[in-house]
């Protein structure tokens, strides 16, 4: 894609009209500054309440991130380092939960694995002005905005539309960050282009509004911020402190941190033709047949999907890798797909995903961070399922069945291989080792063990996508029911 379509691009996902000819910003920013009390603006702490939404765990494909209720939100923004901290106390407080965002189970506080999650949630983020991310999210507040537009020495009006100015800068020579001043030159809205991974180039928005001045700076009282349209987080702003001492105490990491390592692909066997790969959370598995391999789930991304790939063909040569089973769309879960698409690897899922995968996750432009698949497309080749679908050659039997009712996901699958009597799942259950039982067991875990007997499986162990290997009598406990004591307390 050339320069100049990138740009039309970035500027249409902003919503945004294309100027004829760009005109310099200046004086807008000039304006904007003076109006919004930027120029004496060094830091600022600001603390409120309102909602978060956890990235990529949907409850159906393409639909709004679930919500968690935010009871504390302080942010402490230092604009002269420039460094942003955000300090998040949340509770999942939707009963029944609907979809994922547990994140992984903390042994130490006894929360994540699986939803509902007891107690506050704590989440600190840090961004560090000097990396792109850290820059972006610094350039997302409204004041950080301007002074980054004034910064980068390119701003330009982008376009006016009514008594709304659009002012745009570039940086780092690939993202387009667009403000939109309102007829008082206050920051309305901000807008820009982000990689979202297998989702691609995503649009990421931040919108202001009832602004009040607090020592002569304007300050939002409400904050919403919208990634691939849908809110990540809306903040009432309480109280709004300028020029807040700790804030300028707030410093992005000391050192760079040493550059990533390759993805490290470990296999361990935990049955005849079955091993994990990928130690970690989730993790792919692998099943062996006599004449080919099925790889199930394909986790975060490519490049831990071509080093799942390679192994599967060192651990088992010569047996080509016919399948890859995807267990649902999340983005931990499926952030590899597109992977396997340009291996030319068929997908069986359900059908469920065919639209969006196919309308956004195999089409959406991916310039920013250009993938195999974005650099060589092709077609993908999905399989899809309904209720139920057999691999079979005579020695492996691999049952891949619809988790009827779950809520963590619409299309969750879950696989059965008789010959080990091991049920492979994902979500449904996590193990909580140490931990309190939950106040009441998982729905989601429920469900699982409802669509095992509605099955007739007998299912003697369990593996866990996200790690570890049970005895079907610890999921029977963990969903409050009668344990067999004929079934295997075995676990690793």
């Amino acid at each position: 894609m050339s320069a100049s379509r990138i740009a039309i691009a970035l500027l249409v996902a902003a919503g945004l009209p294309w100027p004829g000819q760009a005109q310099d910003a200046t004086a807008a920013l000039d304006a904007a500054a003076k109006a919004m009390g930027t120029a004496t603006l060094q830091s600022l702490r600001y603390t409120g309440t309102g909602s978060n939404n956890s990235l990529g765990q949907a409850y159906s494909t393409g639909g709004a991130w679930p919500r968690f209720t935010v009871k504390k939100y302080t942010a402490l923004v230092n604009y002269t380092a420039p460094a942003m901290r955000q300090e998040i106390v949340r509770i999942d407080d939707e009963d029944p939960p609907r979809g994922g965002g547990a994140g992984p189970f903390t042994p130490a506080t006894g929360q994540g694995g699986i939803r509902p999650i007891p107690g506050d949630i704590i989440q600190n983020q840090n961004s560090d002005g000097r990396t792109e991310i850290g820059a972006l999210n610094l350039w997302l507040t409204p004041h950080g905005f301007i002074k980054g537009a004034i910064a980068s020495g390119n701003a330009k009006i982008a376009g006016k539309r009514g008594r709304k100015t659009f002012v745009a800068f570039t940086a780092f020579g690939k993202y387009t960050v667009t403000g939109t001043l309102d007829e008082r030159n206050l920051v309305e809205r901000v807008a820009t282009v982000i990689d979202g991974g297998f989702t691609g180039d995503t649009p990421l928005t931040a919108e202001y509004s009832d602004y009040q001045s607090v020592v002569g700076v304007q300050l939002p009282r409400h904050i919403v911020q919208k990634q691939g349209g849908f809110p990540v987080l809306e903040i009432f702003v309480a109280e709004a402190e300028p020029n807040n001492a700790a804030a300028l105490e707030i410093r992005g990491a000391q050192n760079a941190p040493p550059p990533a390592a390759p993805a490290e692909v470990r296999t361990e066997k935990i049955g005849d033709g079955v091993w994990f790969l990928n130690l970690g959370a989730p993790q792919a598995l692998l099943v062996e047949f006599k004449d080919y391999l099925v790889i199930i789930e394909a986790p975060t991304g490519e490049e831990r999907s071509l080093a799942t790939i390679a192994a599967a063909k060192r651990l088992v040569p010569n047996k080509p890798i016919k399948y890859l089973v995807n267990t649902h769309h999340h983005s931990d879960h499926a952030g590899g797909l597109r992977t396997y698409v340009a291996e030319g690897i068929p997908i069986i899922t359900h059908t469920s995903h065919k639209g969006w995968y196919e309308r956004e996750i195999f089409k959406n432009a991916h310039a920013l961070n250009p993938d195999r698949l974005a650099r060589a497309p092709r077609a993908a080749m999905l399989e899809l399922m309904g209720d139920k679908r057999v691999l079979s050659d005579g020695t492996m039997t691999l049952e891949l069945h619809l988790m009827r009712g779950n809520r963590h996901s619409e299309g969750l699958l879950m696989a059965y291989v008789p010959t080990l009597k091991m049920l492979i799942q994902a979500d449904a259950f996590a193990p909580r080792p140490g931990a309190a039982p939950l106040p009441k067991p998982s729905p989601y875990t429920t469900n699982l063990v409802d669509n095992v007997e509605r099955l007739k499986l007998d299912v003697q162990r369990v593996a866990h996508v996200h790690g570890g290997v049970d005895g079907w009598d610890a999921v029977l406990a963990a969903a409050g029911k009668p344990v067999n004591a004929s079934s295997s307390t075995s676990q690793r």
